[in-house]
Order: structure tokens, then sequence, then C-alpha cells
């Protein structure tokens, strides 16, 4: 009978722990373990759905119309069949690059495969940077500071995260 007791308690202190790191992770603005991808997904996040999240808070952050949603949203559509198409090609190349290296095919071979590869990710670049020009032509010049104001605040805090992550790799190493 003991033991049974032992263990209800034990299970509602496990219960009580992780409701409270819950709530301090809440309090802090962060989330716990799985919480933040489902979290993600109810919010309509890159969990939930293709760009959903990324562009519903950059939408709002630029106080998008509701003419340039609809003409950003055009623009995708438009460009949706040429993007899978490049992402098949870009996955087949990779696929077959893999395998010729498994198979240990010669360097000719390689060579030609890893050329092949090369010219599919040029290609995806060149496309994202003529969409992402479309992308500012939709833009006022108010929305075009606030989306720098945004990218250099994102650098900023990615440049520190890589500074606390290769000071806490060296400490480690020590």
């Amino acid at each position: 009978m003991n033991t049974i007791k032992f263990m209800a308690a034990g299970a509602l202190l496990v219960g009580a722990a992780t409701l409270a790191a819950t709530g301090i992770a809440a309090e802090t603005g962060k989330t716990c373990d799985g919480a933040r991808a489902a979290h993600h997904m109810s919010k309509g996040g890159h969990h939930g759905g293709k760009y959903a999240g990324h562009l519903g808070r950059l939408e709002r952050k630029l106080d998008l119309s509701e003419t340039q949603k609809a003409t950003l949203k055009s623009q995708r559509e438009a460009n949706r069949s040429a993007r899978e198409t490049l992402h098949e090609q870009l996955v087949k190349a990779r696929t077959a690059l893999d395998t010729a290296v498994e198979t240990g095919a010669n360097e000719a071979e390689l060579t030609a495969l890893a050329d092949a590869l090369g010219r599919l990710q040029a290609q995806q670049a060149l496309a994202g940077a003529k969409n992402h020009q479309a992308f500012l032509a939709v833009l006022t010049e108010e929305q075009k500071q606030t989306l720098a104001e945004l990218k250099s605040k994102r650098m900023e805090r990615n440049g520190a995260r890589k500074s606390e992550a290769s000071l806490s790799s060296d400490s480690k190493s020590s």
C-alpha cells in the first residue's frame, strides 16, 4: 500500500514540476521542447502551413494593405510550379550525386553531377533573388525601411546567438 502511495506522490510531483517549468518558460516568452512546434502549428506557423506564420507576422509588422497582400499571394501562386519543379530537380541531382559517391563513380562522373547540381542551385538562387525583387517592388518606401530595420535586428540576434554558441563550445572544449 505504501508503494502505491509513493508512486502516486511521485507522479504528482513530476506533473507539478512539468507545469511549473512550462509556466516559467511561458513567463520568459519561451516554450519547452515540443510545445514550441505545437505553438507554431496552432498559429499557422511554419509547421502548420507553407509560409503561413512568417508572412503573417511580416504582413502585420509591415502593415500591408489588402491589395499588397493579394499581389504577393498571386506572385507566390504564379511561381509555385516553377519552384516545385526546380526543387524536384535539385532533390534528384543530390540523390544522383550521393548514389554516385556511394557506388564509387570516377572523378569525371562526379564532376559532371556536381556541376549539374551547382547549375540548379544557381538557378534557385537567381529565382529567389527575382522573387525578392518582386516582393520589394510591392512595398512602399516606409515598408522597405521597416523591413530593413527588422532584418538588422534579426542579424544582431543571430550574431549574438552565434557568439554565445561559440563561447559555449569553447568552454566545453577546454
